[in-house]
């Protein structure tokens, strides 16, 4: 995951700086999503221990 997190950091870097191609567009948005799953799960993982607790 740390690769693809700085490739993603590198792509909306230069998202920011320039227009992308499109291979690079799709790259960009694959990459946005898989680290967003990845958020969502830690997330609802976080919240179900919560409420377990309470």
């Amino acid at each position: 995951m740390n690769e693809n997190t700085e490739r993603l950091l590198g792509l909306i870097q230069k998202f920011q700086a320039e227009d992308l191609s499109l291979d690079v567009a799709i790259e960009l948005r694959r990459l946005s999503a898989e680290f967003t799953n990845i958020c969502g799960e830690a997330v609802e993982q976080k919240m179900d221990q919560f409420y377990k607790t309470k």
